[in-house]
């Protein structure tokens, strides 16, 4: 028997941690040169890495790594309705701003919008920021993040902490086995694909988007997506009022969170970083279609909807109050019902496509350039399209909502009929009694 203190064991061990680490140094480099997730782009060949499948499906990765790379000096945030209605390339941009990214993707929580939007100010000093708001977001609800955020990837305040920190969550994704896994699949998966949808300035590019065969949007056409999109939508506002059955031996339930940040408080940690480094900070509410807000009417969520924006109109008081000698920061409210957001619906069964609407909850760049205009007083925009939201008009502002939301349900019976059906089907199918 051989001691491990003998000098051929030495040697052996040795030997085997060389390899160890050549292995390791081996995926490593070879991780970097197919780059999956686009992390360095470093090296891009048509016929061998040039197209990356992977990044659609790892968003919040691969934007957190555009930002190092490209060091916008303004940036978008928001949830997918952001991600695809604004485009960076909107003239409403001055050269000074440039370039600008669209950092939203789908899902944001404000947790999130805040890490990200704190990564790319210590990235690189941010001259202006666009906050894409949806309405449930101003609340007390605790903040959360999606189960793939990682904020080792994001920097932080303490520039010398967050480069350790991001080298080493480099170093762990680069030696993953699940990367190499990756990078092997984006070589086989070089050949002739439909135009990417993910510009290299962060926007989704609907156009592209939903015109891939496989999308529910081409496959069955643009007003059967819009009633699925209406049903999922239903399923999200109900399904946590699902009577949970009954279980043997059923484990306590889990502490609750002692995180007592809400979703409201990330919002103010926004407007604080803005304010502190000077930035150009604009809020607006997105203009979803307004089958989205009777939705929220039809399962209770009203109340909440408009206590949210009382909260967020009172927290930019108290920000203008304490800034006296600086511009207050505006918030325009897209979410009413206006000519736009009220857009008649294509017969059921139609090919037709909406001017506006990609489906219920998601706007066409379109709409997004008017958004834009409106932010930055650029003439362009429907008249009754985005109201600036102060603490004086705040509670007119929500009377006119709900005097014009009386109106479109007076004239559009058929469209309210089917949204309770759909919201009475699922209360129905999963026992939801109240």
């Amino acid at each position: 028997m051989i001691s491990i203190q003998s000098p051929q064991a030495k040697k052996y061990i040795t030997i085997l941690l060389a390899a160890l680490m050549a292995l390791i140094a081996a995926v490593v480099s070879f991780n970097v040169i197919v780059d999956p997730y686009g992390m360095f782009r470093m090296v891009e060949m048509e016929g061998f890495n040039a197209q990356k499948p992977a990044i659609y499906n790892r968003i919040r990765l691969s934007k957190a790594y555009d930002i190092r790379r490209i060091k916008p000096r303004t940036i978008i945030l928001g949830t997918s309705r952001t991600h695809l209605g604004l485009r960076p390339s909107h003239p409403a941009w001055g050269s000074e701003a440039r370039p600008v990214y669209n950092l939203a993707f789908d899902g944001a929580t404000t947790k999130e919008m805040y890490y990200y939007l704190r990564h790319a100010q210590a990235v690189h000093p941010l001259q202006q920021v666009v906050l894409g708001l949806d309405v449930y977001h101003p609340t007390l609800a605790p903040g959360s993040n999606r189960p793939d955020f990682d904020p080792q990837l994001l920097m932080g305040a303490d520039s010398l902490g967050s480069s350790a920190k991001i080298f080493l969550a480099d170093l762990k994704l680069l030696i993953s086995f699940d990367t190499l896994a990756e990078s092997i699949a984006t070589i086989n998966a070089q050949k002739p694909i439909p135009t990417e949808w993910l510009a290299q300035d962060g926007q989704r590019l609907g156009k592209v988007f939903f015109h891939q065969p496989w999308e529910n949007y081409q496959r069955h056409g643009p007003r059967y997506y819009f009633d699925e999109i209406d049903k999922q939508e239903v399923r999200y506002k109900l399904e946590w009022r699902i009577p949970a059955a009954p279980k043997r031996n059923q484990k306590p339930a889990p502490e609750p969170s002692t995180d007592n940040i809400t979703s409201l408080d990330y919002i103010q940690r926004i407007i604080e970083l803005c304010r502190w480094h000077k930035i150009d900070l604009r809020i607006f509410f997105t203009p979803a279609h307004v089958h989205q807000m009777e939705i929220s009417a039809a399962t209770g969520e009203w109340p909440s909807i408009e206590s949210g924006k009382r909260a967020l109109v009172r927290l930019l008081s108290e920000d203008a109050a304490k800034h006296p000698h600086q511009q207050s920061i505006p918030l325009y409210d897209f979410s009413g019902y206006s000519a736009i957001t009220t857009e008649v619906l294509p017969k059921i069964g139609s090919a037709d496509e909406l001017n506006n609407y990609w489906d219920s909850s998601h706007f066409k760049d379109t709409v997004g350039d008017q958004v834009l205009n409106r932010l930055f007083g650029i003439r362009g925009a429907s008249e009754d399209f985005g109201v600036l939201l102060t603490s004086k008009n705040i509670e007119q502002a929500l009377t006119d909502i709900r005097s014009r939301q009386q109106i479109y349900r007076t004239s559009h019976p058929q469209d309210i009929q089917l949204i309770h059906q759909q919201v009475d089907d699922f209360k129905r199918a999963h026992n939801i009694i109240y």
